[in-house]
């Protein structure tokens, strides 16, 4: 029996090469040096055009037939967000994948994921969902996900703009259980950022958005809505595949869309970095709808990896927590939470309204394929459905530092700390809302300015 290939994903290493020159400003410089130093480290097992095409990839570009790293095309590219598509393959990486045994295409659930007439992999953009999971079942890095970390640490280093790090609320216990939310803020400072804010703030101000949305929308036994919130993939799930249901979708925007929104509101030339486990939220960013909003999205194994660039310990670092979250925003990085809050916050705000709330939590593309199968058929006895495309929900995205049930359990205990249980107690929304204008619960529904901010429009059927 033939001895099966072993593993080798150069991609950490390199992120992490990338990561320190980039940090120390000497990246352009470097560039071809990371990519030998790579080679010798890995001698005859990986080619040098494979190396190359994983740097480009961690600076944020797409892979090239080419042995050298960038083309005089290359560097203005490196200035901006970044471009579509997200998840990207580098079949050089993959010449040595087992033929039996594709891991990539088994963790397709829309099997987007194909081979060419020479075995070489291709991705079928028309079908992918971007839910990056195939990514982090690949052993030999054959496929990736740009990165953007390169002009965002040039930001940092210039400290040219106020730059804020929206952190999403499945950041408890990833970085250590001795990292507090505290010690992980005194870290992004140390990196520059101007302070750290917790996604779930915002998701705060959706949350009764989505209450009186749900009251709006939700009017007869027959009538049923599907948030919105934090699932990208969801969302394009739902669009992709089942665009009859388009006009059932609340037009409330994610907690991260919201987050940018409302600090640039509030400071115009603000930079908004979001920082999650999501690979799809790069995506998300960039829609032509929703673009402006964030100018950057890391993952936390990015962030992991900038911190070990720069020389930053979080455990270390000292505990200056700024609280702001309700337990309600808190729990969004968890399967259910968003349904919880919502059906928390609709009692507060509308409780004739919360006696007939029924809602059902689905995680994994497949089970979420199953549950809009059966809405789609007149087979669902709910009103207020959440999607999750992870398994867990957010803290199960390809983009962890933890298990997903440890994540769980860490927003579970971060959520029972919270100051406030629900949005409508918590001081901080009302705080945002009178520095926006609003001395009063504004209108969340409807063409008002805070509705408005708060909203996107899908292209429905209607």
């Amino acid at each position: 029996m033939a001895e099966q290939p072993k593993p080798l994903n150069i991609r950490p290493r390199i992120l992490y090469q990338v990561a320190k020159a980039a940090w120390e400003g000497k990246l352009f410089e470097q560039r071809e040096e990371i990519c030998r130093l790579v080679m010798q480290e890995f001698q005859d097992k990986a080619t040098q055009r494979q190396v190359a095409n994983q740097i480009r990839i961690a600076m944020g570009l797409d892979p090239h037939n080419d042995a050298a790293v960038l083309t005089e095309d290359d560097e203005l590219a490196l200035m901006g967000m970044g471009s579509e598509p997200v998840v990207v393959a580098n079949p050089d990486a993959c010449r040595s994948c087992p033929e039996g045994d594709r891991a990539c295409e088994k963790a397709c659930p829309v099997a987007a994921i194909t081979r060419d007439e020479l075995g070489r992999l291709r991705i079928n953009y028309e079908k992918c969902i971007g839910d990056g999971h195939c990514v982090d079942v690949c052993d030999f890095g054959a496929l990736a996900h740009k990165s953007q970390f390169v002009p965002l640490i040039e930001i940092l280093r210039q400290r040219s703009h106020p730059v804020y790090a929206s952190v999403a609320p499945a950041f408890a216990g990833q970085f250590g259980p001795n990292v507090t939310p505290g010690k992980l803020r005194s870290a992004l400072l140390k990196l520059g950022f101007t302070d750290m804010v917790e996604t779930a703030l915002y998701a705060d101000l959706i949350t009764m958005k989505e209450a009186f949305e749900y009251d709006h929308f939700v009017q007869t036994e027959t009538d049923f809505m599907l948030t919105s919130c934090c699932c990208p993939v969801w969302i394009k799930l739902i669009e992709s595949r089942f665009p009859e249901l388009i006009d059932h979708i609340s037009p409330s925007v994610s907690p991260m869309i919201a987050s940018g929104r409302v600090i640039k509101a509030l400071q115009p030339e603000a930079k908004v970095v979001f920082i999650g486990p999501c690979v799809a939220k790069k995506s998300e960013a960039q829609l032509p709808d929703l673009k402006g909003a964030i100018d950057f999205v890391l993952t936390f194994q990015e962030l992991a990896t900038i911190f070990a660039a720069a020389d930053i310990n979080v455990e270390d670092q000292p505990d200056e927590e700024n609280a702001q979250a309700s337990w309600g925003g808190r729990i969004y990085g968890r399967t259910g939470g968003v349904s919880s809050a919502v059906g928390s916050t609709l009692k507060a705000l509308v409780p004739r309204r919360a006696e007939n709330f029924k809602p059902v939590k689905v995680d994994g593309i497949p089970d979420c394929q199953k549950v809009l199968d059966r809405i789609k058929n007149g087979q669902l006895d709910a009103n207020f459905i959440e999607g999750m495309a992870c398994k867990g929900g957010c803290v199960g995205g390809p983009g962890r530092l933890i298990p997903p049930e440890e994540g769980t359990a860490h927003v579970n205990r971060y959520g029972s700390v919270s100051h406030a249980q629900t949005p409508v107690e918590n001081p901080h929304v009302y705080a945002i809302l009178a520095r926006l204008g609003h001395k009063q619960l504004p209108e969340l529904t409807g063409e008002g300015p805070m509705s408005v901010l708060l909203a996107r429009k899908l292209t429905g059927n209607s």
